[in-house]
This record gives structure tokens, C-alpha cells and sequence, in this order.
């Protein structure tokens, strides 16, 4: 019998006293898109989904709701916790949220990783969570180079390929692989097996393209994967740090939200990776 599996979460449902305002509430404070409003003949549901990481999240107002705030103390779900790729992301939510007006914890750093939490209207717990990297590090922003490393177990073909399989369900387009390898052995040269993967999202790039015109030059981005030592195991892969985009052409964080978003990507992509 084949073996079961699954890759993800698919969507996401939670049961809300007013679904408009709530729908409201996670496009102003999450950037959620709002995709559908279904009226069923027992409830009503707005379906939102999160463009960069793919997750659809159904916000269900039921008639005969009791109109009792969330607890979780109570059976069920305790809270709902998002990712983020680096600890300081969590200060930049933070920012965030004190700009919204929406009330949440200050940043809580365990042994384990980081963690902001907050409510929605209905009180449902929601937190942001940065999981710190076991044992070494595994990921560095290299010194003065404003880039980002990301070590994989797995060969270059493989994870090129894990990256481009993550990039098309997180609803990117991948443009191009370039692998420079190939093309050095075609003139008679030896090179380590390196590859460049050329990935973009309209959703995501358009917005600051449009505000920072010479922003193009970076986009769409480009992964770097290339052999981690010669004849070692494993592989290294390099892109450049949407924040130091930012900086260098004046852009908000939010501006860069979609950009920064690439970084949960290539670490969803790694973290199967790493499963085996």
C-alpha cells in the first residue's frame, strides 16, 4: 500500500462573531487578499488568503453564533501561530502592530526561538514565531556583502529543485535556471556545481518596483546555489537581503513585505530538506 502523506496545511478556518469585520481586520493588520465571500444557508464565510505563503484562511460567521470571545482554555484550538524567517522580523511586527493600534505582547525570546502574540476581534490568539536554528547555525547574513546564506544537506540539483517546487506552490513563476557548471564544461573549464535559479511574483515585486523604479535592476530574484566544499555533502544557497534592498533604495518594510516573504520560502524549502 502506498504511504500517506501530506506537504502542508491547505487552508485555515475560524469561526468569527462578524465575518466583515474580521475580513477587514486580517487585510489591515496581516496583508491578506480578500479572494471570495460565500453565503451558505447556515453561515456566511470570506475566504483570505496570504499571497506569498499560499495559506488560505476561511473566516466562518455561523448563525446562532453564542457571541462568546474565544478562550483557549476551552477544547479545541489554542492559537494560530505564523512564521517568520528572522528574529528581527518580530521587531518590525512589532513596530507594526503599535502603528495599528492592536494590543500585543513584547517579544518573548526562549531557548527555542522568539515569539509576538496578539488577538483578533473574536480574542483568537495569533502568534508570530522565529524558530532559532538548531545546533550551528545553519543560515549567516554574510558581513558587508547584504546577502543571505542558507546551507541545505542535499546535492545542487536537489535542492534547485526543492526551491523551484516551493516557488511555484507559494504561487511564484520561476523564469529561468542557469546552470554555470554546464557552461563551463561546454568551453573546456571546471567549475563547481553552481546554479542560479531566477524566481518572481508580480504580487510581490510590482508594489516597490513602483515606488523604487531602479529596483528592477534586482528583480526578479535570483537563488544562488552552488557546491558547498569540493567533494563535501550539501550545498549552499545564496540571495540577496530584501531588507538591505530596502535600505538601499528607501523602501518601508512594508514595501518590501512580499520581498522579505522569499526568505520563509527558501526556509520552508530547506526545512523538507533537512527532513530528508
Amino acid at each position: 500500500m502506498e504511504e500517506a502523506g501530506f506537504f502542508g496545511i491547505g487552508h485555515l478556518d475560524l469561526s468569527v462573531s462578524d465575518v466583515e469585520a474580521s475580513a477587514a481586520w486580517y487585510e489591515r493588520v496581516l496583508g491578506l487578499r480578500r479572494v471570495r465571500r460565500v453565503a451558505f444557508p447556515e453561515r456566511t464565510m470570506i475566504v483570505l488568503r496570504h499571497d506569498a505563503s499560499g495559506l488560505v484562511i476561511g473566516l466562518n460567521q455561523h448563525q446562532g453564533f453564542p457571541g462568546e470571545p474565544f478562550d483557549e482554555r476551552r477544547a479545541g484550538l489554542d492559537h494560530v501561530g505564523f512564521a517568520v524567517a528572522r528574529r528581527q522580523d518580530l521587531d518590525v511586527w512589532q513596530e507594526r502592530l503599535a502603528a495599528l493600534g492592536v494590543e500585543h505582547s513584547p517579544v518573548a525570546d526562549t531557548e527555542v526561538g522568539s515569539a509576538l502574540v496578539f488577538r483578533d476581534p473574536d480574542h483568537i490568539q495569533l502568534e508570530l514565531w522565529w524558530s532559532k536554528p538548531a545546533g550551528d547555525a545553519p543560515t549567516s547574513l554574510v558581513a558587508d556583502r547584504d546577502v543571505i546564506e542558507r546551507s541545505s544537506p542535499l546535492g545542487v540539483d536537489e535542492t534547485v529543485r526543492r526551491l523551484a517546487d516551493a516557488a511555484a506552490a507559494a504561487g511564484a513563476t520561476v523564469f529561468a535556471t542557469i546552470d554555470h557548471a554546464a557552461g563551463a564544461r561546454s568551453v573546456g573549464l571546471d567549475m563547481p556545481e553552481t546554479q542560479v535559479l531566477i524566481v518572481g511574483n508580480p504580487a510581490a515585486g510590482t508594489p516597490p518596483m513602483l515606488a523604487a523604479p531602479d529596483l528592477a535592476l534586482e528583480l526578479p530574484t535570483r537563488l544562488l546555489v552552488r557546491q558547498a566544499s569540493p567533494g563535501a555533502p550539501g550545498s549552499t544557497v545564496v540571495f540577496s537581503d530584501p531588507t538591505a534592498l530596502a535600505r538601499r533604495y528607501g523602501l518601508s518594510s512594508e514595501q518590501v513585505a512580499g520581498l522579505v516573504d522569499l526568505v520563509a520560502l527558501v526556509d520552508r524549502a530547506l526545512g523538507g530538506a533537512s527532513d530528508g
